[in-house]
């Protein structure tokens, strides 16, 4: 055995080809690269799948039924009152007003009305007790006068709206609402009238009407209980605006 043969470190043969470590390093970073792009492809692909899904599928939100918004309504059609300069305001703005006398009332007038003691029961505490007009032998007074009824003198010039009758259960009577500024009879314009009613009655004028004085006129009697042909009022109440 030679003294010159024993073993060594590995190391390049004599006359061998010289080691190149940045080959294997560029043959490295080009398998990384490799896989980024191959990774980019595939990311690029899938998001442009889920792109075209989206736009031909609609979401839940966009299918279902949209609903419509509720319209705001002005105050000028939800119920405000208008002006009181109009004629309809007295309408709107009306309350009960309070009569300042009554008095029984007959084709002359005052002078001549049924009962007249009796005529304050419609407008105080009558304690359920009407005032009522004289008996008849047939519905239109027997032929004897025109008509009967009941004055409510205002106390001063009112807008009258309505008035609110209550009379006995009998049906049959017929009944006009005269307005006017004076007690003569011929000064008080029919504003409103019914015709073959009884119990609670409400006379509505087709517009406002100013006037101090409000005459309940009957033209017609419902029967009574006797076989007889006679009105019962229970309460009246005028409904307008106060004057001034």
């Amino acid at each position: 055995m030679s003294i010159g043969q024993g073993r060594g470190a590995p190391g390049r043969e004599p006359g061998g080809p010289p080691d190149r470590p940045g080959k294997k390093w560029m043959i490295v970073l080009g398998v990384i690269v490799g896989v980024f792009v191959v990774l980019a492809g595939y990311d690029l692909i899938s998001s442009r799948s889920a792109l075209i899904s989206g736009t031909s599928k609609s979401s839940p939100a966009s299918s279902a039924p949209a609903r419509a918004t509720p319209a705001v309504t002005s105050s000028a059609t939800a119920g405000a009152r208008p002006s009181p300069a109009s004629p309809s305001a007295s309408l709107d703005f009306a309350q009960a007003l309070r009569v300042a006398s009554v008095a029984a009332f007959g084709p002359q007038g005052t002078s001549d009305g049924d009962n007249p003691g009796n005529a304050w029961r419609i407008i105080g505490s009558g304690a359920g007790q009407p005032w009522y007009s004289s008996w008849y032998a047939t519905p239109e007074f027997g032929n004897l006068q025109s008509g009967t009824g009941i004055l409510l003198d205002m106390g001063k010039t009112v807008t009258v709206s309505r008035v609110r009758l209550v009379l006995g259960d009998s049906v049959g009577a017929d009944i006009q609402l005269r307005i006017g500024d004076s007690a003569t009879p011929s000064d008080l314009s029919t504003e409103a009238s019914a015709t073959n009613v009884g119990g609670t009655v409400k006379l509505q004028v087709t517009s406002p009407v100013s006037g101090r004085y409000v005459l309940v006129w009957f033209t017609r009697l419902p029967p009574n209980s006797q076989g007889k042909y006679q009105i019962d009022v229970y309460s009246a109440t005028v409904y307008g605006i106060k004057g001034t």
